[in-house]
């Protein structure tokens, strides 16, 4: 997956954020920073931040007012992110629902655990999910499933279907013992609000190669 500039106006910019390339700024030409000053992006302002393994939609403001206004969007939940994830998915897994939990991140472990009763530190986290049919890989199910985030922890996808018998394939970090092909998670549409408008973007298909 490239990046590309799939949205832009004079407030803000919608690009896709290739694997394995940072959502912050370190001050490189090859993070997603740098590469929007490439394309003549001048002072980019990230709304939210993706998992450097995670593809897909990132919002940037272009000005610190439109950052101001977005980022407190996304603080209240008005900001809206819908995931494709590919799972080892538990038979018992329900084929919908939500998932509600307490997460910690340890940041010296660089991993988020799900815990029980308010663990100082500990955030609420909610996500809605839908899973798609299964596939086969090398004798392995795969299971597709459409994920809408209510809350924005990180790993949060991550951990919450690892702690429920279901990672994401190949994510070894929370369980997954499939040498699964990177990535398998992707931002594929984001939702916000501009001045009373709505506005949706949707990661589109890759071409075929």
């Amino acid at each position: 997956m490239d990046f590309r500039i799939l949205l832009s106006s004079p407030h803000y910019v919608a690009a896709v954020k290739p694997f394995g390339v940072l959502s912050e700024d370190d001050g490189s030409e090859g993070c997603m920073a740098g590469l929007l000053r490439s394309a003549g992006i001048e002072s980019p302002y990230p709304v939210h931040r993706l998992d450097r393994t995670t593809e897909g939609l990132m919002l940037w403001a272009r000005t610190r007012e439109a950052a101001s206004i977005l980022s407190a969007e996304a603080q209240s939940g008005a900001f809206s992110k819908v995931y494709r994830a590919l799972l080892s998915a538990d038979p018992a897994l329900p084929p919908a629902g939500e998932l509600r939990d307490r997460l910690y991140f340890d940041r010296r472990r660089d991993k988020a655990f799900v815990v029980t009763g308010e663990r100082k530190g500990s955030k609420e986290a909610v996500l809605r999910y839908t899973l798609g049919e299964p596939f086969d890989w090398r004798g392995h199910p795969i299971t597709p499933a459409r994920v809408e985030l209510l809350t924005g922890r990180t790993h949060q996808i991550r951990v919450q279907f690892a702690s429920r018998r279901s990672p994401l394939a190949g994510d070894g970090k929370y369980g997954s013992r499939l040498n699964y092909k990177s990535p398998s998670l992707f931002c594929e549409e984001i939702r916000f609000s501009w001045e009373g408008e709505e506005i949706a973007v949707t990661l589109p298909p890759e071409p075929e190669r």
